[in-house]
């Protein structure tokens, strides 16, 4: 049967956070939105916090996932992870953090000491992928000036991950193939945007507006992409300003997966005992985590 796309809107998370994609887990926690027509992107959170306040944030378990993150706009980040400890270089805006977690690992990311100190306004999207047919755990920073940008008539996109237009960026997956992109559309321009086939995936507007073949999609809204969608048209229906948006979309893992939140973030594996065994080791590992990063956790958090 045939994908049509459709239209979503998010749910907000907390005071910070909006969810795109999202499922409940097999006890029925979490957001309830549907995965199975973006697979194989299994969470999307776009996030806009002032970094004065106390981060939402903590160090927190993925197995059988690519946790990726993005700062479209604003301020550096750090980062600490149970592979690598804290890392030496601070995420610049434009640049791209991610954590390959086909075994488990935690990590944790937060803005950097300069930039909780100008109280700034800040853009942060979460994009984990599904990777539980990989067994590769690293964690990457890819700083701004290694993303290619691909400039054209309209506008520009920044390649997070893939290939567009003979252009290639990281490819994190053995597997399969991923295509991540950070695109700014001038005002009432167009641009066409190719997608191959295979690919399911989504469109997730952050400022303005956009036609996208017969869809118009609004600022927070994203469009799931449908079978008849390969070749996006796309145009900037907002004539006072320039457009930004995100677009995602893989080669699907196709075969189901158990979903388990715990730890302040999630899992996935192939069963329901599978998961729940490794988050009951996890706990263990957690709390020898909290004992020697003690100010990575919140003090309102368990």
């Amino acid at each position: 049967m045939a994908r049509a796309h459709q239209v979503i809107n998010a749910t907000m998370m907390g005071d910070h956070a909006l969810r795109l994609i999202g499922t409940t887990d097999i006890d029925g926690n979490g957001t309830n939105h549907e995965v199975s027509d973006v697979d194989p992107i299994v969470l999307f959170d776009f996030v806009k916090i002032n970094t004065g306040a106390e981060s939402p944030f903590r160090p927190h378990p993925h197995v059988g996932l690519t946790a990726m993150s993005f700062l479209p706009t604003g301020g550096t980040w750090m980062s600490w992870d149970s592979l690598e400890g804290d890392s030496d270089q601070y995420l610049q805006t434009g640049g791209l953090y991610y954590v390959h977690a086909g075994a488990p690992a935690f990590h944790h990311e937060f803005p950097s000491p300069d930039t909780v100190a100008a109280a700034m306004q800040v853009e942060f999207v979460q994009l984990v992928w599904n990777a539980t047919d990989e067994e590769d755990v690293r964690t990457v920073v890819i700083q701004p000036k290694d993303v290619p940008v691909v400039t054209w008539g309209h506008g520009s996109l920044r390649l997070l991950a893939g290939d567009f237009r003979g252009v290639s960026a990281i490819q994190p997956f053995t597997n399969r193939k991923i295509i991540y992109a950070y695109v700014n559309l001038d005002q009432s321009g167009r641009m066409e945007f190719p997608l191959p086939s295979e690919m399911r995936g989504m469109l997730f507007v952050i400022e303005g507006k956009l036609g996208v073949n017969d869809a118009t999609v609004d600022a927070e809204q994203m469009m799931i992409i449908g079978d008849e969608d390969a070749e996006l048209a796309i145009s900037n229906l907002d004539a006072e300003r320039t457009t930004r948006f995100i677009i995602a979309a893989g080669e699907p893992v196709n075969r189901p997966f158990c979903k388990l939140l715990g730890l302040g973030g999630f899992i996935i594996g192939e069963t329901e005992s599978e998961v729940r065994s490794t988050m009951a080791k996890l706990v263990k590992t957690a709390e020898k985590i909290k004992e020697d990063v003690p100010q990575y956790f919140p003090a309102h958090q368990p």
